[in-house]
């Protein structure tokens, strides 16, 4: 009786310090999961009138030896992509069109990360342009991120990186119904 009344107490009191660990670690939790399909209203300094589409496209984790744990969300999201088209409702101007292109994200510690190389990304002194590399990574649980500018040596002008934040705000559905597990796997991991 005295050992079960002991073993009842330690647990009790690993349980509180657990949750008083969790509580002061000041680290909030990470939703790790694809963004919800649509169109997004793209705000950053400087910019406006973008929007992107955003769709996720996820292989169904199934039977691979190396992940036991298929209820686990990260799991599930490591097996995702997110295909984003941004847009502008017209591209007259250069920045217009640096605003419009396509790319395939990935979850990268905790962030959707994608690449865009822009051709003509860097405006030189005598109005020529030079190749940019443009890097976006946003957490799912906030839709707010950071666009990183990078240029090496061009034009007469130091390499440079420049960081802006942005966020996204859900402004509508997604054009057409999006399957995102499309692969139908069984338990030998064999899709089709």
């Amino acid at each position: 009786m005295n050992i079960r009344h002991g073993l009842a107490a330690g647990a009790g009191i690993v349980s509180a310090v657990a949750l008083a660990t969790a509580l002061e670690s000041g680290e909030p939790a990470h939703a790790v999961a694809p963004p919800p399909d649509g169109a997004y209203s793209f705000s950053e300094a400087g910019v406006s009138g973008v929007t992107w589409t955003i769709t996720a496209l996820c292989d169904q984790p199934s039977g691979t030896r190396n992940m036991n744990d298929y209820s686990d969300p990260v799991t599930w999201a490591f097996q995702c992509a997110l295909n984003i088209a941004s847009t502008t409702p017209q591209q007259i101007t250069r920045a217009d069109k640096l605003q419009n292109f396509s790319a395939r994200a990935r979850l990268t510690s905790v962030l959707w990360t994608f690449q865009v190389n822009q051709a003509e990304g860097v405006l030189c002194p005598d109005g020529s342009t030079a190749p940019s590399t443009e890097t976006y990574a946003f957490s799912d649980e906030n839709m707010s991120g950071t666009h990183t500018t990078l240029h090496g040596a061009v034009c007469g002008l130091a390499p440079d990186m420049k960081k802006e934040p942005f966020s996204l705000q859900l402004v509508g559905p997604p054009p057409s119904p999006i399957e995102r597990y499309p692969l139908r796997c069984n338990q030998i991991a064999i899709c089709y």
